[in-house]
């Protein structure tokens, strides 16, 4: 008689379970839209719900246990939370896109306090409130950069403010010599008037050691302006002061009439909570790039270019002018920025040949432009043997014309597949077929979503959050605890509800194949995601089987306190995991969706 109930239960327990790899196999052939899977999931999410309240509830209810129930739903919600906040900072988060916007917004507000007293040293924003700190605060972000790179040069646009949390950086001065004349360490701002004055770039920054910045985006500035009140006011008075007036006159030689000129409809703008005008409009030469764009050598992404892609492109590179001898960038500095020569005459310096000669380039190419897409070290150096004229486009802006011009992220997307970047991948950066394969793969996946180009990963490199995949499946497994302890505890106080297992199956189903979908897109493989969920259908077998075993003789209290632990698990479980990545895909169809699933493991319970 035990083993026959410890045997159904096991069974029991595979049936409830095995919508996990079968949901799973299904995204290897069909990769729903995410209102579907806003549609499976908030059904799944209700039957789930029905199951639940009828089978663990009511059964404690009606055997009058409410205290034991109570106290179990406590402390199964309250574990399920622990568990799940302990696994989702180790990785686990990637399990869904609920949960991964829910870890994204927990580190913003950490981002936010940890960068609110860097944010306090600039003048500007010492005196904003508190709610409004923190606000701007929130919107500023980390980078780090090793020793020896160029934060921006001379002449570029002054799109970013830079607060140093950890290292040194030092400013150039591009007027003698490239001479360092202030080392700037810990708490230290800098391109502070340059940004707030929307101006060009007049020096050059360049790290002294490994360094980690704050930096605040001149978009997120912009949204702050519109939103906060305190600061529109705080950056008007700031720009009608001395200080800026003095920093025009002295780093751009500004006349006195452009500079009042200037303040006039910059103060105006700002309290009007519009952006900052330039006070320096940036030399992009658009009509010279427009003329000279379908003629481009060495990038296809260029060739037979429309002109609407053109006027998007020219929008965003600016005019550089670079004397004979200047090194426009150096083997193995990370690829940012490429550039299209407009006349003049460049060397590349190739160290792995020094032998040969260097290859000239001249009016009309481009190079730096592929370790640019891939976002790997340039492999050679470029330096100018003549005075050169040459357009720059920096990533930053690369992203947003992706964003901006689908007709030219379609260009973008179709070189990725071609045969010159994969030998580039595997010849110059030394990547393997499979990496260079997977990037590829990787890339385009991203771009088909409306995301941003991936950088590669180096060759050797490992993966940042390489405990990731063990934290999903640990998550997942968390997920799925309560339903194995049920299954294996109810067969020992009365037959088993197909309410109960269809609410389990049902559940389980878009579970799986929203997961599936997620994970293969960060990268893991097929066998691998499939071999997880197999593992958890087994092990929700085993565990409905070791229920059945381990309360054997137990008080009904203790009987309805495990039901409480189960209960109370899933429900929480429901409602930050499974209700919340509906509605984020799907929306108002989370309703009605999650009627139908209730009433369908209602509609099981009238077969009993």
């Amino acid at each position: 008689m035990l083993e026959s109930t410890v045997f159904t239960a096991f069974v029991l327990g595979i049936v409830s379970a095995c919508s996990l790899p079968l949901g799973t196999l299904t995204s290897a052939v069909w990769r729903p839209g995410d209102r579907v899977l806003a549609v499976l999931m908030a059904f799944g999410g209700g039957a789930l719900l029905a199951a639940l309240t009828i089978d663990l509830v009511a059964s404690a209810l009606a055997r009058g246990h409410f205290y034991a129930l109570a106290a179990g739903c406590v402390i199964g919600g309250l574990l399920f939370e622990l568990l799940n906040q302990t696994i989702n900072r180790r990785g686990g988060f990637l399990r869904k896109t609920s949960t991964t916007i829910q870890h994204l917004q927990r580190q913003q507000q950490q981002r936010a306090s940890l960068a609110l007293p860097h944010l306090g040293r600039i003048p500007a924003f010492r005196e904003l409130a508190q709610p409004e700190a923190m606000e701007l605060a929130g919107m500023m972000r980390q980078e780090e950069s090793p020793e020896g790179v160029m934060l921006y040069q001379s002449q570029d646009p002054a799109d970013h403010l830079y607060i140093i949390a950890e290292g040194e950086v030092e400013l150039l001065d591009p007027g003698n010599r490239m001479q360092p004349f202030q080392l700037l360490k810990k708490n230290d701002a800098f391109a502070r008037m340059a940004f707030l004055t929307h101006a060009t770039h007049a020096t050059v920054a360049r790290t002294r050691s490994q360094v980690r910045l704050w930096v605040l985006p001149r978009s997120s500035l912009d949204r702050g302006l519109a939103a906060l009140p305190g600061l529109r006011s705080a950056l008007a008075e700031l720009i009608d002061g001395e200080e800026v007036a003095t920093y025009l006159r002295q780093r751009h030689r500004l006349a006195e009439p452009h500079i009042e000129d200037w303040v006039e409809e910059a103060v105006a703008a700002v309290l009007a909570g519009e952006g900052i005008p330039p006070v320096v409009d940036v030399d992009r030469r658009m009509e010279e790039f427009e003329e000279v764009a379908g003629r481009l050598r060495r990038l296809p992404i260029f060739r037979g270019i429309g002109a609407e892609e053109v006027r998007e492109v020219s929008a965003r590179l600016f005019h550089r002018r670079y004397k004979r001898g200047e090194m426009l960038f150096q083997n193995g500095e990370r690829g940012e920025r490429f550039f299209i020569i407009e006349r003049g005459e460049v060397a590349l310096l190739d160290p792995s040949t020094p032998g040969q000669s260097p290859m000239k380039l001249y009016g009309r190419d481009v190079f730096g432009g592929l370790s640019f897409l891939v976002g790997l070290p340039h492999t050679v150096s470029a330096l100018t043997t003549m005075e050169t004229d040459v357009w720059v486009l920096r990533r930053r802006d690369f992203e947003a014309l992706l964003q901006r011009c689908p007709a030219f992220e379609q260009r973008v997307r179709d070189y990725l597949g071609k045969g010159d970047l994969t030998l580039y991948l595997k010849d110059k950066q030394a990547l393997s077929q499979d990496r260079t394969t997977r990037w590829i793969r990787r890339a385009s996946r991203s771009m088909d979503q409306g995301g941003l180009l991936p950088a590669a990963p180096p060759q050797g490199g490992r993966a940042a959050s390489h405990g990731a995949p063990l934290a999903i499946w640990l998550g997942i497994l968390l997920d799925g605890i309560p339903e194995s302890l049920v299954i294996g505890a109810s067969l020992l106080h009365s037959h088993i509800s197909l309410s109960l297992i269809a609410g389990l199956f049902l559940s389980n189903y878009p579970e799986a194949l929203s997961s599936s979908v997620g994970m293969r897109e960060q990268g893991m493989r097929f066998s691998r995601v499939l071999w997880m969920w197999t593992s958890l259908m087994l092990i929700t077998g085993i565990g409905a089987a070791l229920g059945s075993l381990f309360f054997i003789g137990v008080d009904p209290w203790l009987f309805a306190l495990v039901q409480g632990v189960a209960a109370g698990a899933m429900l929480t479980m429901i409602a930050e995991t499974m209700l919340p990545e509906a509605y984020l895909k799907g929306g108002s169809v989370v309703g009605l969706s999650t009627l139908f699933g209730f009433l369908a493991a209602i509609f099981f319970k009238t077969l009993e």
